[in-house]
């Protein structure tokens, strides 16, 4: 195993560890583990976020009925977009 298989596994490890800790936030307090539109896109970038849902990987939470209710999204269903994206990433440079 070369250093940059290491490396990547290293991250990978990281990456897994950030996610199971968001899962947990999530199982202790669910309402915690909504973070607003603005926070997202702050957090992930807005293209990304944006991305994610016409993709349809992430939902959006509504805080209320109506059209103008604030927009929240789960920080650990974005966690775990991002890792999926970065594990991907890893597997296509291989091929």
């Amino acid at each position: 195993m070369n250093e940059l298989q290491l490396y990547e596994w290293k991250n990978i490890c990281l990456e897994m560890s950030k996610l199971g800790a968001a899962s947990l936030a999530k199982m202790i307090a669910p309402a915690k583990d909504n973070m607003s539109q603005r926070e997202a896109y702050r957090t992930f970038g807005e293209a990304r976020v944006k991305n994610w849902v016409r993709r349809g990987m992430l939902k959006v939470i509504r805080n209320g009925e109506t059209e103008n209710s604030k927009k929240l999204y789960s920080y650990e269903e974005m966690i775990g977009i991002e890792t999926a994206e970065k594990m991907y990433n890893i597997n296509s440079k291989k091929i």
